[in-house]
């Protein structure tokens, strides 16, 4: 059974640089939990919501999105922006 749509938005501002307005955008696109914004694609998600306003939309909410998925700040997720990956050596331990 799915939660009612203020317990989505609420959960979903859980998340950094996640506030009300972009909670309740994500649910609009489907979105209703952390781990759904997790495992989601965020330059997907932008481009859906971007269509979704008429064809324009800030790319600071590109930013929001990387930085929710990976639990960093927006300004670290300006473009050209590469999710650091665990390194070798870590894995070897």
């Amino acid at each position: 059974m799915s939660m009612p749509g203020p317990e989505r938005v609420r959960r979903l501002q859980t998340l950094r640089n996640i506030g009300p307005k972009l909670a309740a955008d994500l649910v609009s696109l489907g979105i209703e939990s952390p781990e759904q914004m997790c495992a989601a694609d965020p330059e997907a998600l932008y481009e859906q919501l971007r269509l979704h306003n008429g064809g324009k939309l800030n790319r600071c909410v590109l930013y929001a999105f990387r930085g929710a998925k990976y639990d960093i700040p927006w300004p670290k997720c300006m473009d050209p922006f590469i999710p650091l990956m665990p390194s070798a050596s870590h894995m070897d331990s």
